[in-house]
């Protein structure tokens, strides 16, 4: 998907990217810094653990084909989160706390800063999972009612010969009850199946 994109368009996505992705750090990190102060660097800390929590979910619904295409994905991804993130500030806090003699605070701060990565990176892949079965689910019910108003017309209609083959095929999910009792009343004929073989109907 990516070779099919040309230059000019994936540079123009990051650049785009990065520059929302770096003032809406600076906002981000003044917003944190006028409730929480700055003498802990909560700022960095949450816009890493909240950009990691991005990333793991954009990267799974465009790997999944659902609403991220390659030019979104280069811009979020690529442009704004690899701007809004930032792995020097996070080093320079830990130094600058180190410096300090404040051993402790430095040592929490690059542990939850790690750890707390790791772990909403694996809730951004989960929720982005759930919503790729959420759509699936979606479109199995949507897939399911076109067929069965389609064989409904045809059992009403005897005299029509042609069922609509695309929305048989569609199914994805076992036929309901109402599904078959369409299909016992259809005239017979035979039907393209999800195996694509040939199934006659009685």
């Amino acid at each position: 998907m990516m070779g099919a994109l040309s230059w000019p368009r994936r540079i123009v996505a990051v650049l785009i990217g990065g520059f929302c992705g770096t003032v809406a750090r600076y906002l981000f990190s003044l917003l944190i810094q006028q409730h929480l102060g700055n003498s802990w660097p909560y700022d960095i800390l949450l816009v890493n653990i909240s950009g990691a929590l991005l990333f793991a979910l954009v990267t799974t619904l465009a790997d999944g084909a659902f609403m991220i295409g390659p030019t979104r994905r280069l811009f979020i991804n690529v442009g704004f989160l690899g701007a809004y993130t930032t792995f020097s500030s996070l080093a320079l806090g830990d130094i600058l706390l180190l410096t300090k003699g404040v051993w402790l605070p430095a040592m929490l701060y690059l542990f939850v800063s790690v750890i707390g990565g790791l772990l909403v990176g694996l809730l951004g892949e989960w929720l982005g999972m759930q919503l790729l079965r959420l759509r699936r689910g979606t479109r199995r019910i949507q897939q399911n009612g076109i067929a069965e108003a389609t064989l409904r017309a045809s059992a009403e209609d005897p005299t029509d010969q042609e069922i609509s083959l695309t929305a048989v095929a569609t199914i994805r999910m076992p036929a309901t009850e109402s599904t078959q009792r369409s299909l016992a009343k259809a005239p017979r004929k035979y039907i393209l199946a999800k195996n694509l073989q040939k199934i006659p109907l009685e």
